[in-house]
């Protein structure tokens, strides 16, 4: 296998084998959670803290997308990454004591489960069980950014707008993966190509080249994928 293939490959499946294992820690953890706060819902453009701010809380998301985005110091707006359900927010600043350092909004209506950092605290330093979660996800944020540095690296820009693609979709309710998906992008083009590190005139040509393949296609307004599976398998071609 050529050397670009095998690192395409390496990359598909460190997405693969993270998604497996997170889906797991993520179900763990919110059993645990969800005995410590109810599920509260926030419209879309909700900001849950901001950048520098003091951490005082954590934010679990149960149901759907935040965005983290951080502030250069000419004020440039840079999009960092995208938090879908299982992920949780804050945390890693409530347990060092520091400030937030990227501000974090709701992108779309979001169900979160919100904790006080005291509690978190005492639970990481109470509770075995818990505080070995804790550091199961923060592994998992660890190895998350990893594999994100590599597919930067090694997949296509085409890959990794699929990828993007397929990461909006999964944050959909579960049932609606298997058939035509209706979607309208909650993102900007210019904060979908900084995600995937290419330029917003670029990003046009590859959805033209994906409704070209029949990946998608638009319609007033809507990005209808007939099947959200062939995002999942592109990195396998």
């Amino acid at each position: 296998m050529p050397d670009r293939l095998l690192r395409e490959a390496v990359a598909a499946d460190s997405l693969r084998q993270g998604e497996i294992i997170f889906t797991w820690l993520a179900a763990e953890c919110w059993q645990e959670i969800a005995e410590l706060a109810s599920s509260q819902a926030y419209p879309a453009a909700t900001e849950l803290f901001q950048q520098g701010s003091p951490a005082r809380e954590v934010y679990f998301i149960g149901r759907g997308l935040v965005k983290l985005i951080r502030l250069d110091p000419q004020g440039h707006e840079l999009i960092i990454n995208l938090r879908a359900p299982g992920w949780l927010l804050g945390a890693a600043s409530v347990v060092v004591q520091k400030s937030h350092p990227v501000t974090a909004v709701t992108l779309t209506k979001c169900h979160l489960y919100r904790i006080s950092a005291q509690v978190l605290l005492q639970l990481a330093k109470t509770d075995a069980q818990f505080s070995w979660q804790l550091q199961q996800l923060h592994s998992r944020e660890v190895f998350e950014q990893a594999a994100r540095v590599m597919q930067l690296g090694c997949l296509s820009a085409q890959q990794r707008l699929e990828q993007l693609l397929w990461q909006l979709v999964s944050a959909q309710e579960r049932n609606e993966l298997h058939k035509d998906i209706r979607l309208q992008l909650p993102l900007k083009q210019w904060e979908m190509a900084q995600l995937i590190a290419i330029t917003p005139p670029y990003l046009s040509e590859l959805f033209n080249h994906l409704e070209r393949d029949g990946i998608l296609r638009r319609e007033k307004g809507w990005f209808i994928i007939p099947d959200p599976q062939r995002l999942w398998h592109a990195t396998d071609d």
